[in-house]
């Protein structure tokens, strides 16, 4: 097919490896797609291809390991990928030259080597419009082991994507005298220090800014509350400090916010009531001192994810966060919070029937929770399906409330590390959906509800350490929960997966009653003891009767009992007499 200009034959089933030979005749090829298939590229590294292509697409096949030469020939591209290649190799020096005026380039999920690629403003001639640029312009070379420090880069990339590599230095100022068309700046899980520059405030087009996991210090610039069209800010796991800027306040359209695993100080500022588009606020990790304030509840109506964990939050837990019916992940653990845990809690109804909030999913967005008393990383597919409560290690009192039982869509609950007290509800049972369950280190007390051997997706469990008591129920998904440490610290319970069984070597059924050794159950003895008073009452009243009526028998009754009186009082006055 020597006319032929494009080929595509991209996410298909392909399989096996391409050649010279199956290009020797396409000189008028322009559009290459192969991507997603199970192919090989293998061709010399001296090929010279017969064509000038404007677009390569070579996503998920192997190129690798050596960096392709042939693309050194190729003068005419505007759209480059070869994500996840397999290529292990250094980027060639011409290549960085070459790459200046290619708009969209993929390169990223390979294992490049070297210094960052240095970025150059594209020519006049290939700028159409201001809008061109804000769509098409692209550079990616995440999840690679590029090192060294970054130079700066001009402003007419859309999308600059350079996380997950092993970047140093700070991060650079802007190139000046350009306008600023940067959309989406992730330059996340590097090794960059020193602070945020304030020229990151000058990308007014900016909606999705990701600079965690770094090394960066000092606070969070004020300016970054001018940035209106921001709706992902992530500056999780650094080292920044003061308080969070009141500014951020007014990032209306903001509907992410991770200042997570930093060292902020201080209150929440009252302004951040105003981000009503907010689905996800974690602050977790910090030194923030605070009550809870009534304004999440009442203002954040959209918010699916709220985590404070490890912070110096204090006072009771507002009941307007009942008030928050998208909200699938609660996590307000290691916190110094007191009173009652809200019976309101069932009014969260994605907990309760599982609404799904569909939110966008963001690039390379994780999200951190307690499951099973440890850290766990929710990737963003999951995240939107996940239904987790975590209150543990605060200083909350009172019941487990039995509003609880009715988030049935619940995947974990940790209450753990409390000063809980009463029974572990009945209804337990119900949460059929629960993979972890925490009620450890608290003082609940009584018999392990037999439903608990309802929950069939249950894969963590820890009751330790506090004062229940009586056989713990076996069958269905409990059997396989065979360590012994998860009963600890209860001296009352026997069973297995303990060492101590039970006295009367039968479990207790799921509706039947309890029996004694002899056969005797509780309902027997309930009527015995209730059977006490009445029968005393009832005999009392016969002997009565019959010294009423029974004249014969009334005497020799009275005349038993003077006889008895004498003979006690002749024997303590010879005692006496004896004493003196």
């Amino acid at each position: 097919m020597t006319k032929l200009q494009a080929f595509e034959v991209g996410y298909n089933s392909l399989t096996g490896v391409l050649s010279e030979d199956h290009f020797a005749k396409l000189r008028e090829l322009e559009s290459l797609d192969l991507a997603g298939n199970s192919l090989a590229l293998n061709v010399s590294s001296s090929w010279v291809p017969p064509f000038q292509l404007h677009e390569i697409r070579m996503q998920s096949i192997m190129v690798g390991p050596r960096f392709p030469a042939w693309l050194r020939l190729q003068k005419e591209l505007e759209v480059l990928d070869l994500q996840n290649a397999s290529i292990s190799d250094a980027i060639p020096s011409w290549f960085r030259v070459l790459c200046y005026n290619i708009p969209i380039l993929e390169l990223s999920s390979n294992s490049l080597t070297g210094n960052p690629l240095e970025f150059k403003q594209l020519k006049h001639s290939q700028i159409a419009s201001v809008d061109y640029l804000l769509r098409y312009r692209y550079i990616s070379l995440s999840s690679n082991k590029l090192d060294g420090s970054l130079k700066p880069f001009p402003l007419d990339i859309s999308v600059l994507d350079l996380s997950h590599n092993f970047l140093t230095g700070h991060i650079p100022q802007l190139e000046v005298g350009q306008t600023s068309v940067v959309r989406s700046l992730f330059l996340n899980d590097n090794r960059f220090t020193g602070t945020i520059p304030e020229d990151l405030c000058k990308m007014e087009y900016l909606s999705e800014l990701d600079l965690s996991n770094n090394l960066l210090s000092e606070r969070v610039p004020l300016c970054l509350g001018n940035l209106r069209d921001l709706e992902f800010l992530n500056l999780a796991n650094n080292s920044l400090s003061g308080q969070i800027p009141s500014s951020l306040g007014n990032l209306w359209g903001l509907s992410k916010l991770l200042l997570n695993g930093n060292k902020l100080v201080g209150k929440l500022p009252a302004s951040m009531q105003h981000l009503r588009n907010l689905k996800i606020l974690d602050l977790g990790d910090n030194e923030l001192k605070d009550i809870i304030p009534a304004w999440i509840g009442e203002r954040l109506s959209n918010l699916m994810c709220l985590r404070f964990q490890s912070n110096n939050f204090h006072g009771p837990i507002s009941d307007t966060l009942c008030q928050l019916s998208q909200l699938q992940l609660l996590n307000l653990a290691h916190n110094n919070l007191s009173g009652f845990i809200p019976h309101c809690f069932n009014n969260i109804s994605a907990m309760v029937l599982g609404i799904d909030g569909g939110y966008k999913i963001f690039s390379d967005e994780i999200f951190q929770d307690i499951k099973g008393g440890r850290e766990v990383e929710y990737s963003p597919e999951r995240l939107r399906f996940v239904k987790s409560v975590s209150l543990s290690a605060n200083n909350l009192v009172g019941e487990i409330p039995d509003e609880i039982m009715e988030l049935v869509q619940l995947q974990v609950l940790n209450l753990s590390q409390n000063h809980l007290t009463g029974r572990i509800p009945e209804k337990i049972g119900n949460l059929k959906q629960l993979e972890t369950l925490d009620l450890s280190m608290n003082a609940l007390f009584g018999a392990i509800p037999e439903s608990l051997s309802d929950l069939y997706s249950l894969n963590s469990l820890n009751l330790s350490h506090n004062k229940l008591s009586g056989p713990i129920p076996s069958g269905n998904q409990l059997q396989t929960l065979t360590d012994p440490s998860i009963y600890e610290g209860n001296s009352g319970l026997c069973g297995k997966p303990l060492p101590n069984n039970c006295w009367e070597h039968k479990s207790p059924t799921k509706n039947g009653p309890i029996h004694d050794d002899k056969g005797h159950s509780e309902f027997d003895w309930s009527w015995f003891y209730a059977g006490i008073g009445p029968g005393f009452a009832a005999g009392l009243s016969g002997v009565l009767g019959i010294l009423l009526f029974k004249k014969s028998w009334r005497y020799a009754y009275f005349k038993f009992i003077e006889s008895a009186c004498d003979k006690i009082w002749v024997k303590t006055t010879r005692l006496r007499r004896n004493f003196r």
